[in-house]
């Protein structure tokens, strides 16, 4: 196996754990990685940009962040290297659909959040999640001015949101989008872009080969990111298809597993 050079990790159910902490074994492992062995480390994650960098403060490293899914990349000094966006028309019909089933909807445009109202069941939750406010307004309104980054639906009711995947995909071509459905959301985002873009915007960032790429993860979005990477590690809480998808299986989110991923195929 060639040396590692790169790390490409998931937050939620990877580098966290269930209760949304950053273990002190993480912690020590990744600057570890990075102080004694130069290697590069970037959290590739579904969440915005504001949403990733406070991890990089508590680790008390920097690095790129790849936020959205891999559909957008920002290098460590802040700035863009790679941005895709939702065509309007796509994201008006994934509006409509969202709308008639009553879920709430969550845009993106960069940093910024949206939502037609905080008085809705997804507002303390995510807010918490994207350490910051969002703003409010008109969703249709809103995607007249700026293309998002990517849409969520939300719900407490599984089958409602079961119900609006279900319309999504026979009122609209597959190939003009990218959908994740796990636990209380569904992800859609642009066709074309999903960690595995993170993983090739990476090796061209940073001048290496795939083999010396090293992805951890743990749900669906997470298997195009794991089969991409030469050095694919699952977390021991994985889904069937992540674990699947990887060459190895670490030890699970809650007792240390991307810690050990790290000892063992950076340092051992």
């Amino acid at each position: 196996m060639a040396d590692i050079k790169v790390i490409c990790c998931d937050i939620d159910g990877t580098l966290v754990r269930d209760d949304k902490t950053l273990s002190e074994e993480n912690i020590k492992w990744i600057h570890k990685a990075v102080t004694e062995k130069g290697v590069h480390f970037t959290l590739v994650s579904g969440r915005p940009v504001n949403g990733v960098l406070p991890f990089y403060k508590r680790m008390g490293i920097t690095g790129p962040v790849s936020c959205f899914n891999g559909g957008t990349l920002v290098d460590e000094n802040g700035k863009i290297v790679d941005d895709h966006r939702m065509g309007k028309d796509l994201a008006l019909e994934l509006l409509n659909i969202g709308e008639s089933y009553k879920v709430d909807i969550v845009i993106f445009d960069g940093m910024k959040w949206y939502l037609k109202t905080r008085d809705c069941y997804c507002y303390q939750m995510k807010r918490k999640v994207y350490e910051s406010d969002c703003g409010t307004g008109d969703l249709r309104t809103l995607l007249s001015q700026f293309e998002t980054n990517k849409m969520i639906f939300l719900s407490p009711d599984k089958t409602v949101l079961d119900e609006a995947c279900t319309a999504v995909k026979e009122k609209i071509d597959p190939s003009r989008y990218t959908l994740y459905r796990s636990g209380d959301f569904v992800e859609i985002m642009p066709s074309g872009y999903d960690k595995s873009s993170a993983i090739d915007a990476l090796a061209k960032l940073f001048d290496v080969s795939l083999s010396q790429i090293m992805a951890l993860g743990d749900d669906y979005n997470d298997v195009t990111m794991l089969k991409r990477a030469g050095c694919s590690v699952a977390m021991g809480n994985a889904v069937p298809e992540a674990k699947q998808a990887a060459k190895y299986i670490t030890d699970t989110n809650n007792n240390d597993g991307v810690a050990k991923a790290i000892q063992r195929f950076v340092f051992d």
